[in-house]
Order: structure tokens, then C-alpha cells, then sequence
């Protein structure tokens, strides 16, 4: 699988197998996921692989957190308002995975459930947390982003699956109690891996994007 082929096969996996993967194919995907570029070399990135009993503790408290009205203590800022042309995108996206799912507008404690499934990280038996030093700023959280696509791509090569997932960072004194992240570091982003279940409808929705001319400008 070449580089392009990758990224047309890494999708947002909502439905994973209980088998773990194993450390030695992780360390095989990081070994190479450091090699994405950093300003200057200073590879700021740290991350945690969080599996088995700890991340099953973690996630039935990251539940009861979320069903209870907890409030949020995200390390960095959730976006809660979007420009109109990506707010649309963002109501399209949920309409047709919902459609998918087979949850209609209506049906809350569907849509409740669908929410509570994404603090379980969809089932995945493993899940990843990217964070970095406090001290650090913009640049070193856009370095971090560039660490977690190479290894969603690296995964994907390797018949994984995964899925970035904002509200796993929602709460982030849980996190830090499960995981032994400090509180010097700052929480970026939690993401499943796993193997994909593939006979589950909703691991075939493929999210859509816009025609080149949206976003790209040829100057000469």
C-alpha cells in the first residue's frame, strides 16, 4: 500500500474487534510515524497507549461523567461555533452517518447512546493520547497533529482502523488519573486503534469533501 492508497483507506472506524493489537506492531507504526517533519527537529510530541483493564476503568468513568452533565475540562479549547460553509459540512456529515446508523432526528436515546459509544472509544481495545509540554504553543500542537496522521496513515497500512476523538479529551483530570499523564503536559487528543469490524454497516460510511477549487489558489 503506497501513501495514497493509505490515505484514501483511513476512514473514522465507529465499530472495532475486542482483539488488542500488539505492541510490537505498534512500536513497528511508531518507529516510522517519527519521522514526521517538527519545527526544527524539536519532535515535541509525547504520547500514551492506554489498553486492557486501565482504559476499560477510564472509559466507565468518562461515561458516567458525560451522562451526569460533568463539566468539561478540556486542556485545549473545543470549538463550539463554526464559519457557515463548515457548519454546513458538519450537519451533513452527522445526517448521513446517522442515516447510516439508522438513528432518525427524532430519536434521542439513540442519539444519546451513539454519544455514549464514542466515550468507549466505539469499542476499540486500545486508545492513544497525544500531549506535549504546557510551555509549548500553536506550532508544537500543529507538529503533534502531524506525529497522529502518520500514524492513523501506518495503521491504515496495516489493516487498523482508527478514529480521532474530541470528547476523549473532554475530561481531562479523568484521563489524567487513568493514564498518569502530568498536568505539565498539555492533552491534545485521544484517538482509537483497533481492528476494524468490517461486517458493521457503519465502518463503510465514507465521510465526503469538497472540490479542490474550495480551498486551493494558483498564484503565478
Amino acid at each position: 500500500m503506497n501513501v495514497a492508497e493509505a490515505l484514501w483507506e483511513r476512514r473514522s472506524v465507529r465499530a472495532f474487534l475486542k482483539d488488542p493489537v500488539p505492541q510490537e506492531t505498534l512500536e513497528e507504526i511508531f518507529l516510522s510515524a517519527v519521522r514526521a517533519p517538527s519545527w526544527g527537529n524539536t519532535q515535541p510530541w509525547k504520547w500514551t497507549v492506554v489498553g486492557g483493564k486501565t482504559l476499560q476503568a477510564m472509559v466507565e468513568e468518562l461515561v458516567v461523567r458525560a451522562a451526569t452533565g460533568g463539566h468539561p475540562q478540556a486542556d485545549i479549547e473545543i470549538p463550539r461555533e463554526w464559519p457557515e460553509a463548515l457548519n454546513t459540512r458538519y450537519k451533513e456529515n452527522g445526517k448521513k452517518l446517522f442515516g447510516v446508523l439508522g438513528i432518525g432526528r427524532e430519536e434521542k436515546e439513540k442519539r444519546t447512546a451513539h454519544s455514549m459509544n464514542m466515550f468507549r472509544f466505539f469499542g476499540a481495545p486500545q486508545a492513544i493520547y497525544f500531549h506535549i509540554d504546557k510551555s509549548l504553543g500553536t506550532y508544537s500542537i500543529f507538529d503533534a497533529g502531524l506525529l497522529a496522521q502518520s500514524i492513523a496513515l501506518l495503521a491504515a497500512e496495516k489493516g487498523l482502523g482508527t478514529c480521532f476523538l474530541a470528547v476523549s479529551v473532554l475530561f481531562s483530570d479523568v484521563v489524567r488519573r487513568h493514564t498518569g499523564i502530568p498536568e505539565s503536559d498539555r492533552i491534545i487528543i485521544g484517538m482509537a486503534i483497533g481492528y476494524p469490524d468490517r461486517d458493521t454497516p457503519v465502518n463503510h460510511f465514507r465521510s465526503e469533501r469538497e472540490p479542490l477549487e474550495t480551498f486551493v489558489r494558483w498564484v503565478s
